[in-house]
């Protein structure tokens, strides 16, 4: 079962050699939990949250902009796996005729696009799961 989430923060250190923080948080509900990302994909999330655009397109502008050249569609992004501390992503794409395809993807680089687009994402319950403990409040501990 798919859990919409919402990025909730995006931690970025002065020091790019240290890994940035983003955190992505249950939409209706109380847990949450870190995913580590390099510098600049913490920097291309931010200024994608922030509404900043730059004069040319980027790596992932040109993802979405080959998307729509060919007529697929970017539907919406999936966190779907946690394997020894890593996580794994899909981008969920409609094809011109219709059909849904799943396309690997990290999930920084699947959360860039779907901030950039205004897209929904998706965790999969049971990575979730996995990375959230309920407490006896009720509340999430990372």
């Amino acid at each position: 079962m798919l859990v919409e989430m919402e990025l909730r923060e995006i931690q970025i250190a002065d020091d790019p050699t240290r890994h940035q923080v983003i955190v992505l948080a249950e939409k209706n509900g109380q847990r949450a939990f870190p995913i580590y990302i390099g510098f600049f994909e913490a920097m291309a999330m931010d200024q994608s949250v922030h509404g900043q655009k730059m004069p040319r397109p980027m790596t992932h502008d040109l993802i979405y902009n080959i998307f729509q050249g060919l007529g697929a569609e970017l539907l919406e992004v999936w966190v779907d796996e946690l394997r020894k501390e890593t996580f794994f992503g899909k981008l969920v794409v409609r094809k011109e005729n219709g059909e849904r395809v799943l396309i690997d993807s990290r999930p920084s680089d699947a959360l860039i696009l779907a901030a950039k687009n205004n897209l929904s994402v998706f965790v999969e319950d049971k990575v979730l799961a996995e990375v959230c403990r309920e407490d006896l409040s009720g509340e999430s501990e990372v």
